[in-house]
């Protein structure tokens, strides 16, 4: 196992044991880059607690009192999220009710809902090790392994729409760095989406980006390796190589659901701006 797991999962499985007792606590579970195995030396450790009601400030408060932890910004009860520090390391507490989760279900695998908090929700679900009540968290697993062709499509079309190569020529020719590398990384985001959809994977944060690249069976060649080397390249390649690979990207999509119309995109996409010369005739 990998060692920054592995002393983060003895420490949530001691949370948890002082956790438990409270009254109305559902689940337990380790989210994020530790439930993953990602876990690097700069990793926190996330853990969603799952409640018949969300717990009162008096109740979230006792809880960090009882683990000796103290706010990392100061105590923020709207927010459902405690950011807190244990001797010196973060420890990040979603609270979360059973029924506002149960919802999310609905309203991702039969209404095809496409916000990314609640797609990265289900990936949650799909990823956590439970720690506390078992039982639901393996129901949740289950249902969490659905993600139906209509929610496929229309996570697509949304990104389809979000496609903007916006003015990047000009822009490198204007010498702006700025905003050429910001559009190729908004780019590069509207692509993942569209690759996590077509491989039925929801959302597990931009962060951790690359790795689910590599595991992707469906996606364009080499992609993990052309991303970085957008941003290392000469300006021009960069640009070139980003639109062909939204452009492989378009065609896995025409590949796999043709009914999804890319026309829009297409031209959005691919017809550069060019340089206007002075008019001939002028209107008198």
């Amino acid at each position: 196992m990998n060692p920054h797991v592995k002393w983060r999962l003895a420490i949530a499985r001691q949370i948890a044991e002082r956790i438990r007792p409270y009254e109305g606590i559902q689940a337990i579970v380790v989210g994020g880059s530790v439930a993953r195995g990602y876990a690097d030396a700069y990793s926190d450790l996330e853990m969603p607690l799952f409640w018949d009601d969300l717990p009162s400030d008096e109740v979230r408060k006792a809880i960090v009192a009882n683990l000796g932890a103290k706010f990392l910004y100061g105590y923020d009860g709207p927010s459902n999220e405690d950011q807190l520090l244990i001797d010196g390391f973060q420890v990040d507490f979603w609270q979360c009710s059973v029924t506002d989760e149960e919802t999310v279900f609905e309203d991702v695998l039969t209404r095809f809902d496409t916000d990314l908090g609640n797609s990265n929700f289900m990936d949650t679900i799909r990823a956590c090790i439970p720690l506390h009540g078992e039982a639901l968290i393996v129901r949740w697993k289950e249902r969490a392994q659905c993600y139906p062709d209509d929610l496929v499509v229309r996570n697509i079309q949304e990104s389809l729409g979000r496609l903007d190569r916006g003015h990047l020529e000009v822009q490198s020719r204007r010498d702006n760095p700025t905003v050429v590398y910001g559009t190729i990384g908004e780019l590069q985001e509207q692509v993942f989406l569209i690759l996590l959809a077509l491989n039925r994977e929801y959302f597990p944060s931009f962060k951790w980006m690359y790795r689910s690249l590599a595991r992707m069976r469906v996606k364009p060649a080499d992609i993990e390796r052309r991303f970085r080397g957008a941003y290392t390249c000469p300006q021009a390649e960069g640009i070139r190589d980003t639109l062909a690979i939204v452009e492989e990207t378009l065609s896995l999509v025409e590949e796999r659901y043709p009914q999804v119309d890319t026309s829009v995109a297409k031209k959005r996409l691919f017809m550069p701006r060019k340089a206007y010369e002075a008019p001939v005739v002028l209107w008198r």
